[in-house]
C-alpha cells in the first residue's frame, strides 16, 4: 500500500475516534419546561379596608407547604386586563339596561391604562370588543348589544378563560348571568377544571332566574373562591350597579405575585397559601391552588 493511502486511513481513523469520544462523553441533557404560576391577591385589614403600597418582600407564597421565591411582582397600582362576560340571552331583555349602566360605572372606576374586552354569551361566545384601552369603544359596543337567544355559559366561560390566559400581567373575568345554562356542550365541572388550570380571578354576579338554580350558584361560588375572586347574588336589578362597583374596587387593589414552582413531583392539585408574616390580623384573599 502506498504511503498517501496509509496517511489517509490514519487521518480517517483519528477523525472517527474523536467523534466517538465526543459522542460518548456528551453529557445527558433533559429539558424541563417549568410553568410560571401567577397568584392575584387582595389584602384587607380587620375592618375590611384594602391595604395599598405593599411590596414583594412583605409577602410569602407557599405551595404545598413549601416557600416559593417570588419571581415577578406587580403592585395594586399597576395596569390590568378585564374580560367582561355578559349574558345577552332573551331573558336579559329587561335587565340589560341595568347591566349597561353598571358597566358604565365600572369603566369610570378603571385606570386609563387598564385594558377591557367585552364578550357576550348566548348559544356561543361572541366578541363584542377585543381587548383595548379605549374604554369608549368598549362602552359603545356594549350599548349596541341586544338580548336574544339561549344560554351557553359553561362553554363561553371555558373558551374565554383560555383566551385571557394568553395575556400578560394582572387579569380577571367578570361574569354576569341571569339564567341557567341550557345549551352548553361542556359541563360546569369542565369549566371549573379550565379555571383551575388558568388560575386568575373570576367574579360571578348572578341575578334573576339564575338564583333559582342552586347547583349552578354553588358551582359559580366555588369557581370564584378557588380563583381568588368573589361571587354575588343580586335580588333587584337596581343592585347590579353596587355589585359591579364592589368588583371594580377589588380589581384596583389586586397584587400579582408569580413564581416558578420549586418542585414538580405533584402532578395533581397544588395548594397555595399567601401570607404577610410580619403583619398580624390581615386577611389575604388569593386562589387556593391550581392544576399543573
Amino acid at each position: 500500500m502506498k504511503l498517501p493511502s496509509l496517511l489517509c486511513l490514519a487521518i480517517l481513523y483519528i477523525s472517527l475516534d474523536l467523534q466517538a469520544q465526543k459522542f460518548e462523553t456528551a453529557p445527558d441533557t433533559l429539558s424541563v419546561r417549568v410553568r410560571l404560576v401567577e397568584v392575584h391577591a387582595a389584602v384587607m385589614d380587620q375592618r375590611g379596608r384594602y391595604l395599598s403600597g405593599l411590596n414583594a418582600g412583605q409577602f410569602r407564597v407557599m405551595e404545598d407547604g413549601r416557600p416559593q421565591a417570588i419571581h415577578l411582582f406587580e403592585a395594586q397600582s399597576s395596569a390590568m386586563t378585564l374580560a367582561l362576560l355578559v349574558d345577552t340571552t332573551g331573558s336579559m331583555l329587561k335587565v340589560l339596561p341595568h347591566v349597561k349602566n353598571a358597566v358604565t360605572q365600572l369603566m369610570g372606576a378603571m385606570k386609563t391604562e387598564d385594558s377591557i374586552g367585552l364578550f357576550s354569551f348566548r348559544n356561543r361566545l361572541s366578541v363584542l370588543q377585543p381587548f383595548t384601552r379605549d374604554h369608549g369603544a368598549a362602552l359603545k359596543a356594549l350599548l349596541a348589544t341586544r338580548a336574544a337567544g339561549s344560554t351557553a355559559l359553561f362553554d363561553s366561560l371555558t373558551q374565554l378563560a383560555a383566551e385571557l390566559s394568553k395575556t400578560n400581567g394582572k387579569k380577571a373575568i367578570l361574569l354576569f348571568t341571569d339564567g341557567e345554562d341550557n345549551s352548553s356542550l361542556l359541563s360546569m365541572e369542565q369549566a371549573l377544571q379550565a379555571v383551575k388550570r388558568n388560575g386568575f380571578p373570576v367574579y360571578a354576579v348572578s341575578q334573576g332566574a339564575a338564583l333559582q338554580n342552586k347547583a349552578m350558584l354553588k358551582q359559580l361560588q366555588q369557581i370564584s373562591e378557588l380563583s381568588g375572586g368573589m361571587a354575588s347574588e343580586v335580588r333587584d336589578p337596581d343592585e347590579i350597579g353596587k355589585a359591579f362597583s364592589r368588583v371594580a374596587a377589588d380589581l384596583q387593589h389586586l397584587y400579582l405575585l408569580a413564581y416558578y414552582p420549586s418542585h414538580q413531583e405533584n402532578r395533581h392539585w397544588r395548594r397555595i397559601n399567601v401570607v404577610l408574616p410580619e403583619q398580624k390580623g390581615l386577611k389575604v384573599r388569593a386562589k387556593e391552588g391550581y392544576l399543573p
